[in-house]
């Protein structure tokens, strides 16, 4: 852990932008981008669906251009896998990825970089030594919550995915899922939708897309277990049956630290037994063939 200022601070932040391999994660009360961000900082994203960008900002909800620019939100909404969110009473300021971070005092404006005095606190994720971790898991943790708890998601895009081999898949282009940003601008204020309503991705069957389904897989698919009660995976608390949100929020933030898509879970998210289940496999094989019926 270091503390940081004048451009020992900013390259660390820049740095974080443009490593990330996960996510990237901004809180800043205000946004406003100068032609280096977009180039040189934020573009090498911009075709990248793998990359989840989370950006937090808020003030002004009688003008929300003062805080996040008509300019600035036109840029964004190109990106293929973006979470824009207002969180009406934010005042920190926070960049990190999967791997690194830094608790600062600068807003992500082009002034703050060129002409203010700024501090800043840098952390780094350590794979052996767990006890150094935990500021950056704490900063992490925070930070996801106060998305969660305290945000309104104005516009969601996800990339999505035709499914190959197991391990394997193909990506066919992102898709608009949420996008409140004229509704804010225009009243101020939009209805509560968090992070969490959202996967961070999509996959279809593009061989498919045009067929019909038959009424009895209609009712299967949107009935039988729409509203079926499921269980974390992680701590067998209580949630929405789906195979593609199979962790709590809680458990959740902890593992989208490192993402293992088959790091070795507790439970089986149908019955809720103990078994030897993965974000990837999250149901037992008994369960996993009733659903799949």
């Amino acid at each position: 852990m270091n503390f940081l200022t004048g451009k020992e601070l900013n390259e660390k932040i820049y740095d974080i932008i443009y490593n990330s391999e996960k996510y990237l994660l901004i809180l800043s009360p205000f946004i406003q981008l100068d032609p280096y961000f977009k180039d040189e900082i934020f573009n090498k994203h911009l075709n990248n669906s793998n990359v989840h960008i989370i950006i937090g900002f808020g003030k002004n909800e009688n003008n929300v251009n003062k805080s996040f620019g008509k300019e600035d939100f036109d840029y964004f909404i190109q990106f293929p896998n973006i979470t824009i969110v207002y969180i009406p009473n934010l005042h920190a300021k926070y960049y990190g990825n999967e791997n690194k971070s830094v608790v600062t005092s600068m807003n992500l404006i082009d002034y703050s970089f060129i002409n203010n005095i700024e501090f800043g606190v840098y952390s780094q994720k350590k794979i052996f030594y767990i006890k150094l971790n935990s500021f950056f898991k704490s900063a992490v943790s925070t930070c996801f919550n106060v998305v969660e708890e305290q945000g309104y998601t104005i516009f969601v895009k996800r990339p999505k995915y035709e499914k190959k081999l197991i391990f394997a898949k193909n990506y066919v282009g992102p898709e608009v899922e949420l996008d409140c940003i004229e509704d804010l601008i225009k009243f101020g204020y939009v209805s509560k939708r968090r992070l969490s309503d959202f996967t961070n991705e999509k996959y279809v069957n593009t061989a498919l897309k045009d067929q019909r389904r038959s009424r009895e897989e209609y009712h299967i698919e949107n009935g039988n277990h729409k509203n079926h009660k499921g269980y974390c995976i992680r701590c067998r608390a209580t949630i929405k049956l789906d195979l593609e949100k199979p962790l709590c929020w809680a458990c959740y933030k902890t593992w989208s630290i490192y993402e293992d898509p088959f790091y070795k879970e507790k439970f089986c998210i149908s019955c809720g037994d103990e078994n030897n289940t993965s974000f990837n496999k999250p149901a037992c094989l008994k369960c996993f063939k009733k659903l799949k019926k």
